[in-house]
């Protein structure tokens, strides 16, 4: 009887399976091709106009966003055939309404942060609505007619909305859309091959890299969204590396890889010293702690873990040099400013910044990337000396292991470390984060007060209430995350503008440049009490004040940076240009570093000043003052050495020196990065230093 019911279930299937295949369903040819046509039309127009909005131009490459909007409006079309008429009927409004508010998002999104929206921080939606409501709403109010634009094809639809036929499909019709979407797919991937499968091209992009910024300026919205959210879902892949190959005979780099740029000669010597203020022996041996990778890889299961052990047994680590241990026993006051950068500076309003940054340690070539989660990934490169990957990057590692930190080596030497911030402590998180780091964390709702109320709060306010926390003890290590620099750059916008908006009156500048200069003469007040401070308790000389950018002023338009400048300012490259403090007042001289050096470099770099104990081969930078290759790298994958500026957005390079450099030295750079990337990544979501250190 049960084998009876069986049967009789499957065959009833089968049966109305054979009636829809074979009944007459007269669905008109609206139905089949109406709503495809207007899918597809609707999300081609969305790519072109975005990219016009974002890029201001067009290029050849959109051709892939477009290929791409075939397969997608037919899988969307397919989707609304499946159901009852007013249910597919719905189905098409909402997927419209999803697919529109999509790319307004980004619009609004890119033009605050000048990168993507990525759905991996969604967790942080909330934060940056209450911190960047003012911001948000300048941004829609000067993105309106944009966004009016992307609102058409959504509007349109609603009025030839009878037009369509949302009957439900049958099964051949289905299938045949189905089919059609699959080669319609197979040649947009085909086609990815024309430019070829080399570093950054759209099939690397689509297959391999999948660089955000990059994926969606030559692949589009709809496949960076799609590839963004797999990422989201699917997180866990397997580590696989790109092969470093050896170097080849020095040879002239092609034509092809260079551009009209007049080449440059090199630096003969990138670290101008005089005598370090405490010279030190010699000591050419490499940077690094007894760790057996080759060993630790042997007797490992894990599969990624035991190729990250492989990995880090291939590293060349960075050798010990005169500066090693340079400021051993001394405190360090270490920084991350809010939007600071170049043109903060000025001899008469911000006269600390300006001594600052002429004394002590003078980097010439120093660059600040801008991440996808910008500020949290200024802290995260600085703190960590990782990259940080996707979003959240501080967050997802909230519980891990960072035996790196310079709260956590200060730890190990017994010096109880503090950090700060002058706004919301929950922000980004930092109430989870920081601890991790091996802070003793403060910030408003949890220990710090402040005397003023204001949006945004006073670096100056900050020093004078935390400095006592610490001067006194016999070795101190403090690290701060300031807030007075953040946009918006107007005098309503910030209230730190508004503040020291008479200082500024008399400058040659638009009021905008003025306002940004102004919230700026906050942080330089609150140097100047630090310093005043270290002085009158006698410990100035034996401090070391190290201070870098989260990111460069994106908030802004550029034309205002070109203003400061007195330039145009080139947006590949030289926007990312920033100071990096690294000063003390025991230093009678200076010592200059041409050397290209990035913030992921300041780890290790004061790693090595400070004499502390790590491995210089399990950090992504390295340290500046030694006698290694240099390596700047941005989060678009473009880098600078001392031989080449290459842009990975156009794959051409600018040759720095007439010497002669490898075929293949780009790819060579190229596939070292792309390792750095991965690994950074496998290194947070495995706390891979626990398997390193796992006592």
């Amino acid at each position: 009887m049960e084998n009876d019911n069986k049967t009789s279930f499957w065959k009833g299937i089968r049966d109305r399976l054979y009636t829809a295949w074979n009944r007459d369903v007269n669905v008109n040819m609206n139905n089949f091709f109406g709503s495809m046509f207007y899918l597809i039309v609707s999300i081609m127009y969305l790519e072109i106009i975005f990219h016009v909005l974002i890029y201001h131009n067009v290029n050849i490459k959109i051709i892939y966003p477009v290929l791409f909007a075939v397969p997608f409006g037919m899988v969307v079309n397919f989707i609304i055939g499946l159901f009852p008429p007013k249910v597919n009927k719905a189905l098409l409004w909402c997927i419209m309404a999803a697919i529109t508010l999509v790319f307004c998002v980004q619009l609004v999104y890119y033009s605050i942060f000048k990168v993507f929206f990525s759905f991996q921080s969604v967790g942080l939606a909330g934060d940056a609505f209450t911190n960047f409501e003012k911001e948000i709403f300048v941004a829609l109010k000067a993105n309106l007619g944009g966004i009016i634009l992307l609102l058409l094809p959504f509007l349109l639809g609603l009025l030839v909305n009878q037009q369509i036929d949302f009957s439900q499909r049958g099964i051949k019709e289905q299938l045949a859309l189905v089919a059609t979407a699959i080669i319609s797919h197979a040649v947009a991937v085909v086609a990815l091959m024309a430019f070829g499968r080399g570093d950054y091209s759209p099939y690397d992009l689509y297959y391999q890299s999948k660089v955000p910024d990059l994926c969606g300026k030559q692949l589009g919205v709809v496949t960076m969204t799609r590839l963004d959210m797999e990422k989201l879902l699917f997180d866990q892949e397997d580590l696989v590396l790109a092969v470093e190959p050896g170097k080849a005979p020095d040879k002239k780099p092609p034509s092809t890889q260079t551009t009209g740029g007049k080449r440059k000669a090199a630096a003969k010597t990138p670290i101008t010293t005089t005598e370090a203020p405490t010279p030190t022996p010699v000591v050419e041996e490499p940077n690094v702690m007894s760790i057996d990778f080759e060993a630790l890889a042997k007797n490992e299961s894990n599969k990624t873990i035991k190729k990250l052990h492989q990995y880090f047994a291939s590293v060349t680590p960075t050798n010990k040099n005169r500066y090693t241990g340079m400021f051993k026993g001394y405190n360090l006051i270490l920084i991350t400013a809010e939007g600071f950068s170049p043109y903060a500076i000025d001899k008469e309003k911000t006269p600390t910044l300006y001594k600052m940054v002429r004394e002590g340690f003078v980097f010439k070539n120093f660059y600040t990337a801008l991440w996808q989660t910008s500020t949290s990934d200024g802290e995260y490169v600085a703190l960590t000396g990782l990259i940080p990957t996707g979003t959240r990057s501080m967050y997802k590692g909230r519980n891990n292991l960072w035996p790196f930190a310079l709260g956590r080596q200060f730890d190990a030497l017994g010096v109880a470390s503090k950090a700060y911030h002058n706004h919301t402590y929950t922000y980004y998180q930092r109430d989870k984060t920081h601890p991790n780091l091996g802070y003793i964390y403060k910030g408003l709702g949890n220990g710090l007060k402040l005397k003023t109320k204001s949006w945004p709060e006073s670096d100056l306010e900050m020093m004078q209430s935390t400095v006592d926390d610490y001067i006194g003890e016999g070795q101190f290590h403090a690290y701060y995350m300031t807030v007075s620099g953040h946009m918006n750059y107007t005098f309503t916008g910030n209230s730190m503008s508004s503040k020291n908006r008479s200082l500024v009156k008399d400058l040659p500048y638009s009021e905008d440049a003025k306002a940004y200069i102004a919230c700026q003469v906050e942080l330089d007040r609150a140097l100047e009490y630090l310093i005043k401070r270290l002085e009158e308790a006698g410990v100035a000389d034996r401090t070391v004040i190290a201070l870098s950018a989260d990111h460069y002023p994106y908030g802004w338009e550029k034309d205002r940076l070109d203003e400061l400048a007195g330039h145009e300012i080139d947006p590949n490259f030289e926007i990312y240009k920033n100071h990096f403090i690294l000063w003390n007042p025991g230093m009678t001289r200076n010592i200059v570093v041409d050397k290209p050096c990035s913030s992921m470099d300041i780890l290790p770099t004061l790693s090595n000043l400070f004499g502390l104990t790590y491995d210089s081969r399990l950090l992504m930078g390295q340290d500046i003052l030694s006698d290694s290759d240099p390596l700047v790298y941005l989060s678009n994958r473009s880098f600078i050495t001392d031989k080449v500026m290459y842009n990975s957005e156009n794959g051409k390079a600018i040759y720095l020196t007439d010497e002669p450099v490898s075929e293949d030295y780009i790819d060579n750079i190229n596939n070292m990065i792309k390792n750095k990337f991965t690994v950074s990544q496998s290194i947070l979501e495995n706390d891979y230093y626990r398997y390193v250190f796992p006592e």
